[in-house]
C-alpha cells in the first residue's frame, strides 16, 4: 500500500499531469455549456414582435411549453396531434404560411411527437420518410406501433438482406421494447453528442498522462536502479499499473459527473424519462430511456478509455521513449475513426481498444444504428462487439505490460 501511495504521489506531482487534469475538468464544463448555449427558440412578444430566446431562457421556455404534450405517446394521442397539424396546414396552404403565433400555439408543441410518424410510415421499398399530409390519422390510431415493427423489418431487409441472423436479432430485441413510448421536454440530441465528444477528449488526455508511465524511466535511466530494489520488476509494474488506472477512473468519473450534473440541472431531470426511440429513431433496438442512456455511455466510455490506456501502458513498457508511445497511442486512438470513415463498420474498427470512442463511430451512434459484423452465418451487433472486445483487451494488455516490463533489457 505504501508503494501504491508513492506511485500515485509521483504521478500527481508531475506538472504535466496536473495540467492535463485541469484541462479534463475544464473541458467537462465547456462540453456541457456548449449544447446549452446552442438552444434557441422564437416566440411572439408584445405588438406582434418576435422575441428570440437563447441558452437557459430558451430551455426553460421549451420545458414549460412542451409540458402539455409530455407523457406516454399513445396511438390516440398521435392521431389527434396529426389531425391538428393537417387541419392548419390545409387551412393556410403550407406549414411555412402558418402565422407564427398560430404555429407556436397549436403546432410547435406536437411536432416532436409527429417525427416518429414520418419514419413509421416510410416507403417500405426505399425507406424514404412519409409526408405528414399523406398519412391517415385513423390508420395511426389503429396501427402506429405495428407500423414501427413493419418499418424495422423493412429497414433490416434493406440493410441486412443477406443475413437472416441479424434480422432475427433485431426483431427479437425490438419485441422487448416497452410501448407506448414516453416523451418529456428537455434534453436535445446535441447534448448527447457533446457527451460522447467529451469522452474522446478524456481519452486523449488520459493517453497523454499514461504514455510516460514506463518509457520515461527508460529514458532517464532510473529504471535500472528501480529494478534492483526489493520491490522492483513485477511488484513495481503491478503497482504502477494500479495507480495509473485508479487515477484515470477517478478523473473519468469526476469529469463525467460534473458534465452530466450541469446538463441535467439545465435541461431538467424529467426529460431523462423519455424513451430512447423518441429522441433518435422509433425503431431503435435498446429498451432504455435517456437516463439509462447516460449511464450506459458513462460505463461504455470508461471501459473503452481503460482499454486504450491499457494499450498505452503496454506500449510504454515496450518502447524506449515516451514520445514514441504517445504518437503510436494517438494513432491507435484515432484509427477506428479513420477506419469507419474509409471502410464503414469492419472488424478492424470494432475490436480496437478505442472502438467505442470517436465521432460517427462512437458507442452512441452504434446503439442508434443497425450495424452488424458477420462471421459465416453468425451476426454480431457492433455495440456488443465493442464492449466484449474492450473487456477482453484490458486484462490482456495489462498482462502484456507486466510481462514486457519484467523482460525489458537495458540497451
Amino acid at each position: 500500500m505504501r508503494l501504491f501511495r508513492l506511485e500515485v504521489k509521483r504521478i500527481m506531482k508531475s506538472r504535466r499531469t496536473l495540467t492535463l487534469l485541469a484541462a479534463a475538468l475544464l473541458m467537462s464544463i465547456v462540453m456541457a455549456y456548449l449544447p446549452i448555449s446552442f438552444e434557441s427558440i422564437n416566440r411572439p412578444g408584445e405588438d406582434g414582435k418576435i422575441i428570440e430566446l437563447n441558452g437557459l431562457p430558451a430551455i426553460q421556455f421549451k420545458r414549460d411549453y412542451f409540458e402539455k404534450t409530455a407523457g406516454n405517446i399513445t396511438p390516440q394521442k398521435l392521431a389527434e396531434a396529426l389531425r391538428t397539424y393537417q387541419s392548419y396546414v390545409k387551412e393556410y396552404g403550407t406549414l411555412n404560411d402558418v402565422p407564427l403565433d398560430i404555429y407556436i400555439e397549436n403546432i410547435m408543441a406536437i411536432r416532436p411527437m409527429l417525427r416518429g410518424l414520418i419514419e413509421a410510415f416510410a416507403d417500405p421499398k426505399t425507406g424514404i420518410g412519409a409526408d405528414l399530409m399523406d398519412i391517415d390519422p385513423d390508420e395511426v390510431e389503429q396501427y402506429f406501433y405495428e407500423k414501427c415493427v413493419s418499418h424495422l423489418d423493412d429497414t433490416m431487409n434493406l440493410e441486412q438482406k443477406e443475413y437472416e441472423a441479424a434480422r432475427q436479432f433485431a426483431a427479437g430485441r425490438y419485441a422487448d421494447v416497452d410501448q407506448p413510448f414516453y416523451l418529456y421536454p428537455g434534453m436535445s440530441r446535441d447534448a448527447f453528442d457533446y457527451t460522447t465528444l467529451y469522452i474522446l477528449v478524456l481519452s486523449i488526455l488520459c493517453v497523454a498522462i499514461a504514455s510516460p508511465a514506463f518509457a520515461n524511466e527508460y529514458q532517464t535511466g532510473s529504471d535500472s536502479i528501480l529494478r534492483c530494489t526489493k520491490y522492483g520488476r513485477m511488484k513495481l509494474a503491478v503497482t504502477r499499473i494500479l495507480s495509473v488506472c485508479c487515477i484515470f477512473i477517478v478523473i473519468f468519473i469526476l469529469g463525467m459527473s460534473i458534465h452530466l450534473l450541469i446538463l441535467n440541472l439545465a435541461f431538467g431531470t424529467d426529460c431523462l424519462k423519455t424513451s430512447f426511440q423518441m429522441l433518435f429513431s422509433v425503431i431503435n433496438l435498446p429498451n432504455i430511456n435517456l437516463g439509462q442512456l447516460q449511464i450506459i455511455l458513462v460505463l461504455a466510455g470508461l471501459l473503452s478509455v481503460l482499454a486504450i490506456v491499457s494499450c498505452t501502458l503496454f506500449l510504454s513498457a515496450r518502447c524506449r521513449d515516451s514520445l514514441t508511445v504517445l504518437l503510436i497511442s494517438i494513432v491507435m486512438l484515432f484509427l477506428p475513426i479513420f477506419a469507419y470513415g474509409a471502410l464503414g463498420d469492419t472488424w478492424i474498427g470494432g475490436i480496437l481498444p478505442s472502438a467505442g470512442i470517436g465521432m460517427k463511430n462512437n458507442f452512441l451512434y452504434q446503439l442508434c444504428d443497425f450495424n452488424f459484423l458477420h462471421i459465416g452465418g453468425m451476426s454480431f451487433w457492433t455495440p456488443y462487439v465493442i464492449l466484449v472486445s474492450a473487456a477482453v483487451e484490458i486484462p490482456l494488455f495489462l498482462f502484456l505490460t507486466v510481462h514486457s516490463y519484467c523482460k525489458h533489457q537495458v540497451a
